[in-house]
């Protein structure tokens, strides 16, 4: 996982012919004033998933990893804790297997985990396979608007 400030996507460009892809769109793009919804940038390869919430208790949270795309989660506007670990059996308990269609594999955590704050502007760009928690609260009633590009980094299994 890396956490960076968008003004750095750029930087990442080599880990994916789709990270340029979503730095061209950003250039273009107010994503503020976007509504919240899912729209393809580029069909199957880059999707955007626009949301508006409030930030949430870690008990209302769950791990979740992908195989077919990876995240570039960025907040618009608020902050959130970003949770992750490494994907270790010891550590990690699956309550939902993956789920091909979605792309999710969804769990908890059975131990402590690292948390990164994101606030406005920040991103985390998750890969495959790599467990992260989105949407963890620092302070109670935190309104998050964020931007999650879903990229293609594999053709699956």
């Amino acid at each position: 996982m890396i956490v960076d400030h968008i003004s750095n996507l750029d930087k990442y460009v080599s880990l994916s012919k789709e990270i340029q892809t979503v730095v061209d769109y950003i250039k273009q793009t107010n994503l503020i004033t976007i509504e919240p919804g899912k729209y393809d940038v580029v069909t199957n390869r880059v999707k955007l998933l626009r949301e508006n919430y409030v930030a949430r208790p870690q008990e209302e949270c769950f791990f979740e990893s992908h195989q077919l795309f990876g995240d570039i989660q960025l907040v618009l506007k608020g902050e959130e804790y970003f949770g992750y670990m490494p994907k270790d059996t010891t550590s990690f308990r699956v309550t939902h297997e993956y789920d091909q269609d979605k792309d999710v594999l969804k769990g908890q955590a059975t131990s402590d985990f690292t948390r990164v704050l994101l606030t406005e502007g920040m991103f985390a760009l998750v890969l495959k396979d790599e467990l992260h928690m989105p949407k963890l609260e620092n302070k109670p009633n935190t309104e998050v608007i964020k931007a999650v590009f879903k990229i293609k980094l594999s053709e699956g299994k």
